[in-house]
Formats: structure tokens, C-alpha cells, sequence
């Protein structure tokens, strides 16, 4: 009966050829588990879609009703307050693990020649996903979310040339409404989850095109040289993804996922006050992944130099990093002979980790 079905399907889309290739692609033997980011993150977004879909059922995009329906979410639906948990921690999962994922593409040097659009590719992916995240926390519609979207839209519109429109553009009008968060959630629930939907197959296309590329140690034998271009297509030894690197995919996707179950169950997700437009007094609190650009704010202070901090030195950071394949042209990956480009690394990292720690700190009440 099976065999009849398989012959059914080979019929019409030539199945049993599709798991042979499939099963036929080869990665680097010694550092599988390094390699399962990219799967981890795949999976975490289908999570993100399946939990959104669920609280799609109840929410409503609307300021003066978004806190009060979430908060029914979480106090008054069956398991609504473990669906909501799950959402929050799994975006903060996966913010997190996009992060780590860049950093070892990074300091393997993965992202070079040929696999540039890889690389390009996953950064509008980093984009997007930060983005969904920042959007996200809007959406809860409580006091946080209130004065984070002024901020932000203030933010916005220190944007030489074209600030005033771009406020104008996200919150509907010339104030903070109802058509923000309609706009917001546009956003959140349509524009950012198809483009990370577009981009992800685009993304895998790339790898299977130009192979995996491991790290340094998986070349230390080879008969190339260190300059030859060659030698990182050829590590020492390869395993079939199945059997072998899926089932590590799968062992640290459901570890990660029990991390994430974990924390939604004994954390939860925070609702939070009432939104209060007149409450000048509040400071908005941003998500850990959005601290060190905020904590910026604090270097720039006044009308004059906040352009540094909201406009130049993120955009400069960007197109840093969105060029970084055609910046760095050098052939060697091995992070040991790449000492420019790791201790830059380094750097980045720790003062990354700075600001965010700074800006978790207590603070007065945004004025921007």
C-alpha cells in the first residue's frame, strides 16, 4: 500500500528523487552542533506564526481596547496566558539566537566570496525580526506601548529631509490614534512575517547553492592553500544531513522550545497599566534587544546632535554591516588569521553588551 502511494506521487512530482537530494546534502563533519542555528531559527518563526494565528482569534488592533483584549487573552482563554508567554519568550529566543547565529557566520567568515547575497539575505532577515519584535511589544496597547510609539515617531522625525513624513506616515496623522495601531499592526501581522517568508527560502536556496561553509578547523587538513579560494570548498569531512544533522536540529529546537515553554508558564507575559496619554511623567521601558540603541540617546542629548543617534550612527552600522561581504574581499576565514576583523568583532560585541546593560538601568522620563 505504501509503495503504491509513493509510485502515486513519484508520478506527478518525482517525490522519492526530491528525499534523495534532500537527503544527499552534505555537511561539515566536526562542527554540527554550531550548525543548528539556522534550523533553530527557521523552527522559532514557525512558532511565532502558529502562536500569532491563535491570538489573532481574539486581539483587536484598536488603542483603547488592545490592553484590556490582551489582557482578557491572558486571564480569561484557555491556556492564554501560556500561548502569550510563548510568544513573548519565543521572539525573544529568537532575537537572541539571530544574534549568535550572525556571530559565528561572522567570526567564521562565512560571509565571504561566493556567499555574498547569503549574507545580504540573512541581514534583511536580522532586520525584519527585529522589527517584528519591536512592533510586538506595541501592540499590547498598555502604557509602555503607548509612549514607546511616541518616542519612536519623534525619533523618526529628527530624520533629515524626510522625519516629518515618516511621522506622519506611521501614526496615521499629524497624533498618536487609533489608525497607529492599525498601522502598527499592518506591520507586525503582514508586511514583516511575508518578507521573512520570501527571504528564508531565498536564504536556503543560497546555502544549498554554494554550500556550507564550517569553520576554520574543518580545514586544517586540507592540500589547498591558505590563500586558494578552493580550500572552503573542501572540508576534511562531510556527514549527510539525514540522518545525522537533522536529528542534532531537532535535539536543539525542542531544547530551546522547553526553555521557551518554561518561561511562558512560570513568567508569562507582562500586560501591564492602562495606557495614560497625559502621564508625562512615565519612562517607556524598551525590550533588552532595543537597550543600546536607546542608551544612545543619552551620548547625543539635545536637537542638535540626536541625529547622530537616531539617524547617522544606525544607518552607518547598517550599511556596515549589509556591505560587509564586498568590504572584506580577503579569502582567509580562520578568525586566528583575521585579527582586524576579530578583535572588531570583539569590540562590537562588548560594547554591545555595555549599552545593553546601561540601558537597563532605571532612567527619567523620555523627552525626545
Amino acid at each position: 500500500m505504501l509503495k503504491k502511494i509513493q509510485n502515486w506521487f513519484d508520478e506527478r512530482i518525482q517525490l522519492t528523487a526530491l528525499i534523495k537530494e534532500f537527503n544527499g546534502e552534505r555537511i561539515p563533519a566536526r562542527g554540527g552542533w554550531a550548525y543548528t542555528l539556522g534550523s533553530l531559527l527557521a523552527f522559532l518563526f514557525t512558532v511565532q506564526v502558529v502562536t500569532g494565528i491563535s491570538l489573532l482569534f481574539y486581539y483587536v488592533p484598536y488603542f483603547p481596547e488592545a490592553r484590556n483584549v490582551t489582557y482578557f487573552i491572558k486571564h480569561g482563554v484557555l491556556l492564554g496566558n501560556i500561548l502569550l508567554g510563548i510568544h513573548l519568550w519565543g521572539a525573544f529566543a529568537m532575537i537572541f539566537f539571530l544574534l549568535v547565529h550572525m556571530s559565528r557566520v561572522y567570526f567564521s567568515g562565512a560571509y565571504k566570496k561566493p556567499r555574498e547575497l547569503q549574507w545580504v539575505a540573512g541581514m534583511v532577515l536580522f532586520s525584519a525580526v527585529v522589527v517584528l519584535g519591536l512592533t510586538g511589544y506595541m501592540l499590547i496597547g498598555n502604557e509602555n506601548s503607548w509612549w514607546t510609539i511616541n518616542v519612536l515617531t519623534n525619533v523618526a522625525s529628527h530624520t533629515p529631509f524626510i522625519g516629518g513624513f515618516l511621522r506622519i506616515i506611521i501614526r496615521g496623522g499629524t497624533e498618536t490614534s487609533v489608525l497607529t495601531m492599525q498601522h502598527i499592526f499592518a506591520v507586525h501581522v503582514w508586511l514583516l512575517p511575508l518578507t521573512v517568508i520570501m527571504f528564508i527560502p531565498m536564504h536556503l536556496f543560497f546555502i544549498r547553492k554554494t554550500g556550507h561553509q564550517g569553520m576554520a578547523l574543518e580545514y586544517k587538513n586540507s592540500k589547498f592553500e591558505s590563500g586558494d579560494i578552493n580550500k572552503w570548498k573542501h572540508p576534511d569531512g562531510t556527514v549527510p544531513f539525514f540522518p545525522d544533522q537533522f536529528y542534532k536540529d531537532m535535539i536543539v529546537a525542542l531544547a530551546v522550545f522547553a526553555v521557551v515553554y518554561f518561561l511562558a508558564v512560570y513568567f508569562g507575559a507582562e500586560i501591564g497599566p492602562m495606557y495614560r496619554p497625559l502621564a508625562l511623567n512615565f519612562a517607556p521601558e524598551a525590550d533588552w534587544y532595543f537597550l543600546a540603541s536607546e542608551e544612545l540617546l543619552k551620548y547625543f542629548p539635545g536637537h542638535g546632535l540626536i541625529i547622530f543617534s537616531t539617524t547617522i550612527i544606525p544607518v552607518i552600522g547598517f550599511a556596515v554591516l549589509f556591505a560587509l561581504p564586498f568590504i572584506d574581499r580577503g579569502t582567509e576565514r580562520s578568525p586566528f588569521k583575521r585579527p582586524a576583523a576579530t578583535v572588531l568583532g570583539i569590540l562590537f560585541l562588548l560594547l554591545l553588551v555595555y549599552l545593553t546593560l546601561i540601558g537597563a538601568e532605571p532612567k527619567a522620563p523620555a523627552t525626545v
